[in-house]
């Protein structure tokens, strides 16, 4: 292999950036620290590691990341990766680019989707994530803990009008 091989992020808010990789183990992640920093909330911490082979290759190995990773959109734990392989960990997707100068054209592999075929709604990679992020089921609890204060406080209120209108009238009846 003459070149090492590149990760090239497609994901919207990232597009284009590429990672060289560079080292026999490399890790991905959202957290400081990781060799492939991708700051998205539907990565886990450290979501993911690329192993070089012996033959120059990386393997793709998910560390039992919340939003899972894929490889040309089938789920994976350990995958060997191949030229033109689109990964996505958790809603990033990238492309794995190894293309060699020596390659033939027979190595090479495209991707096609059939627009007449396809389901509009399956058009995406990328699937329901239902925990898209880490964060979410914080500000969920938060929430419901508003709205139960609010809840108590409807309720109190409530409860005062009714003791002020029976003291009231309390007032107005014993008075005759």
């Amino acid at each position: 292999m003459g070149k090492n091989p590149k990760l090239t992020i497609l994901f919207e808010k990232m597009r284009g950036r590429v990672f060289e990789l560079d080292k026999d183990v490399l890790s991905a992640g959202r957290k400081e620290g990781v060799d492939i920093c991708i700051k998205e909330g539907s990565l886990s911490s450290h979501h993911c590691d690329f192993i070089r082979t012996e033959s120059g290759s990386y393997i793709l190995r998910d560390n039992n990341s919340t939003n899972g990773t894929r490889v040309n959109n089938e789920p994976i734990t350990e995958r060997e990766l191949q030229n033109s392989d689109i990964i996505q960990l958790g809603a990033v997707e990238m492309l794995y680019d190894c293309e060699d100068d020596g390659l033939s054209s027979a190595n090479l592999r495209t991707h096609t989707i059939d627009l007449d075929s396809t389901a509009l709604s399956n058009l995406s990679t990328t699937r329901e994530l239902k925990n898209f992020s880490p964060f979410e089921a914080n500000k969920l609890k938060k929430q419901k803990q508003q709205h139960a204060m609010m809840l108590v406080i409807i309720i109190l209120c409530a409860v005062a009008v009714v003791a002020l209108v029976g003291y009231l009238m309390f007032k107005i009846f014993s008075a005759q």
